[in-house]
């Protein structure tokens, strides 16, 4: 069987949830990110990610970046796919959730298209509008909790 290397964009909610404790969340977590390591993968870090983690990493996932670097599996000059949302037709407090968020959207898209996350509120609010829903269903989206093996197409 021939492993497919994808080039993944990681969420904040993943990286600061990856602990050493058994808790279902932490541990969902910790192994999404270990497989991440263990397989061919590669994750996508740009200024605002790497920002973001900087700010959240856990002891468990501190490590996991520098065995990632270690190896080689990050990638950061990823050419950017800017995304413009129609407000017209979204909440103001979807819109906040979908720009505080944009940034995934844009490194995904540069990337495979997948996000792993364990934060379902920019999804909900992408799902919320005709507008966004061709981006929400053009991403494919990894939650650790609920799809604990990393199985990708």
């Amino acid at each position: 069987m021939v492993k497919t290397t994808k080039l993944l964009v990681v969420d904040t909610s993943v990286i600061r949830a990856a602990g050493e404790t058994n808790h279902p969340v932490s541990s969902s977590c910790r192994g999404i990110l270990d497989q991440i390591l263990k397989i061919c993968h590669r994750v996508v870090v740009t200024d605002s990610i790497r920002a973001e983690w900087i700010r959240h990493l856990s002891r468990y996932s501190r490590k996991w970046w520098r065995s990632m670097a270690a190896h080689h599996k990050a990638t950061e000059k990823i050419e950017l796919i800017p995304v413009i949302i129609n407000e017209t037709d979204v909440t103001e407090s979807d819109l906040a959730a979908i720009k505080k968020d944009l940034h995934l959207i844009e490194a995904a898209l540069a990337a495979d298209k997948i996000i792993i996350t364990h934060d379902l509120a920019l999804q909900k609010s992408l799902g919320s509008s005709k507008n966004t829903v061709e981006l929400l269903n053009s991403i494919t989206w990894i939650d650790p909790v609920t799809q604990p093996i990393l199985k990708i197409k």
